[in-house]
């Protein structure tokens, strides 16, 4: 029951992140418990876990949606998430395991051969994106640390998708993450610091372009 709970919960995630369920789209717990073949129980606890990552809102009587695209949300998540993902890329360089740094090179290997049909493959690749980043969060062996930054991750990957990057520019994040492989192999705290810091203000700037473009 937990791994089905964690499987509604996932997809569910995904689907407000990548704009499946738009922003202040409701959420109907029979369809839910219907689609994902799910008691009520289970995903109530599931939908409890959204709310906690603020990606959806409980109104009165009982109503649900996803919560709405706010820029001011967006300017406070980066002012925390900035240093934290420094600071998660200083604990991983002294913590990661060399499982979980195997995982990271066999993530960047499959996206070279998705990418090579990026577009029947984007779906895929944005899985690994996401993929990348949690065994970062993981390696950190700091569960508060990890559980902030997985939230914060999913409510600024929602922006990424309201603005509509090209395929392209999902790639390029991967060249950080190769980056962040080498230096992470080498225990290079301060420069996994930077290089973590820096993708995600690479981040914020791309957003910064498509709001005055």
């Amino acid at each position: 029951m937990e791994n089905k709970k964690r499987e509604v919960y996932k997809n569910l995630r995904y689907r407000i992140i990548t704009h499946d369920l738009p922003p202040m789209e409701p959420l109907n717990e029979k369809e839910l418990i219907t689609r994902y073949k799910i008691g009520r129980t289970p995903l109530r606890e599931a939908m409890l876990e959204l709310q906690n990552d603020g990606l959806i809102q409980r109104l009165p009587r009982s109503a649900t949606l996803v919560t709405a695209i706010d820029f001011n949300t967006f300017k406070e998540v980066i002012e925390v998430r900035l240093n934290l993902e420094g600071f998660a890329g200083q604990l991983a360089a002294k913590k990661i395991t060399e499982k979980q740094l195997d995982a990271l090179r066999q993530n960047i290997t499959m996206v070279k051969k998705l990418e090579k049909k990026v577009d029947e493959n984007l779906d895929s690749i944005t899985k690994c994106e996401f993929d990348f980043h949690n065994i970062v969060y993981e390696s950190t062996h700091n569960k508060k640390l990890r559980d902030i930054l997985h939230e914060l991750h999913g409510i600024s990957a929602r922006y990424w998708y309201y603005m509509i990057f090209s395929s392209q520019e999902l790639l390029d994040q991967f060249d950080d993450h190769i980056e962040l492989v080498g230096a992470l192999e080498k225990r290079d705290e301060k420069n996994c610091e930077h290089i973590m810091k820096q993708h995600t203000q690479n981040f914020v700037n791309k957003v910064k372009n498509k709001i005055l473009e």
